[in-house]
């Protein structure tokens, strides 16, 4: 089994396409979300496509494989077997995944406005990406935050013990010179 992934949003339109190189050539296909769900499958195909909105945030994967290769029991003839099939993937998301001519001709839009929805779409995609960017910067600081002051109290800590030991230490030996008549 061969895999390939995608880092997906959540909520974000996904559209996954797939082919074989060589004619005739099937494979099964099997595509988990970012949980490990089989989110579609496919049987012994040459090509396929499949759309779909992503549920969760993270690395979605896409599988590929012989079932007729699972009865053999060395790895290494495995993985030579499937070195010979070659599947062209392509995922889209995000705007990516918008087919602006298909939506263009189904609600009747001029180029200039097409062109401006597809500007506008991809406006709001940066947007939501620097908000995710913003979250994840709030997250990170307050976790900096957080070490920096933990940090500042051992060092509280540290310095504390180092005098508390300076001082012991001229106490005890103030007294050693004292019993030894050297002081």
């Amino acid at each position: 089994m061969k895999c390939v992934s995608e880092d997906i949003h959540a909520n974000a339109v996904v559209l996954f396409a797939f082919e074989t190189v060589m004619e005739g050539d099937e494979v099964s296909v099997k595509v988990f979300d970012a949980k490990g769900k089989v989110a579609w499958e496919k049987n012994d195909a040459t090509s396929g496509r499949h759309g779909f909105t992503s549920e969760t945030e993270g690395e979605h994967r896409a599988c590929f494989y012989k079932p007729e290769l699972t009865s053999l029991g060395d790895e290494k003839a495995k993985a030579a077997a499937l070195a010979k099939h070659r599947v062209r993937v392509d995922w889209k998301h995000g705007v990516a995944a918008t087919e602006w001519k298909s939506l263009a001709k189904a609600t009747d839009l001029d180029a200039f406005t097409r062109t401006l929805r597809a500007l506008e779409a991809d406006l709001r995609e940066v947007h939501d990406g620097m908000l995710n960017l913003r979250a994840l910067e709030a997250e990170m600081r307050d976790m900096n935050e957080s070490t920096n002051a933990k940090v500042a109290w051992l060092s509280v800590l540290s310095l504390s013990v180092c005098v508390g030991m300076c001082v012991w230490q001229i106490v005890y030996l103030k007294g050693f010179f004292e019993r030894k008549k050297l002081l």
